[in-house]
């Protein structure tokens, strides 16, 4: 007989403002900041043209979802990490808080978790139970939510599917069969329908483009 499915407790998910904005804090950042990240990921897979490799909207998302994500947290004093051929940003004292950039089948979702594009091999794998505390769910426990807790492997995960973009900061419990499997805590910061109400706002000529969310209730 296969191996029953784990039985993972349900995560924490912030989708609230209020609730996103103060589960942001002791990351240092702010939801404006990380849907500029999505917003250089959209723009990058835009610039693809014909001649392109057919990965290349991938590639290019990977590419500068990870440079956006490691320059926005380096501002910040974190800094550069590399380990076992992943790519990603650890907090300047808590040594195993780190922060990858993933591209995603679809982010901030309620109904499903997010599936990295590009699936995860055994060194995400190990990357990840360096870092997170172990977790073996039984019959026995029921399950429960999560505490939050600030430290772990987190990924900054955003989807892309024509217009719609999505973005969670989000801290899986494992990978195994090459994906993730069961998250602790999930923050959406760009969630369902909201992308086409965001607004371009430019400042300074050298400086960054700035977003005001715009929230419509339907």
């Amino acid at each position: 007989m296969p191996p029953l499915p784990r039985a993972y407790p349900v995560p924490l998910i912030y989708r609230e403002d209020w609730e996103i904005d103060a589960r942001l804090v002791p990351f240092g950042v702010t939801r404006r900041e990380l849907i500029e990240i999505a917003r250089i990921v959209a723009g990058a897979r835009a610039d693809t043209v014909e001649n392109d490799p057919v990965t290349a909207e991938g590639l290019f998302a990977y590419i500068f979802g990870t440079r956006a994500t490691r320059a926005l947290w380096r501002t910040k004093g974190w800094r550069l990490h590399r380990s076992e051929n992943i790519e990603a940003v650890r907090h300047p004292k808590v040594m195993d808080w780190r922060i990858i950039y993933q591209s995603v089948d679809i982010a901030a979702s309620i109904s499903v978790e997010p599936r990295a594009v590009s699936g995860k091999g055994a060194g995400a794998e190990r990357f990840i139970q360096a870092t997170q505390p172990s977790f073996f769910p039984s019959e026995e426990v029921k399950p429960s939510k999560f505490a939050p807790e600030d430290r772990g492997t987190w990924f900054y995960c955003v989807s892309v599917n024509g217009d719609d973009v999505r973005a969670e900061l989000s801290r899986p419990i494992s990978v195994g069969g090459g994906n993730f499997e069961g998250f602790y805590e999930r923050i959406f910061v760009i969630r369902d329908g909201e992308w086409s109400g965001l607004d371009v706002k430019p400042l300074a000529d050298d400086g960054p483009t700035e977003f005001e969310p715009v929230v419509t209730r339907k």
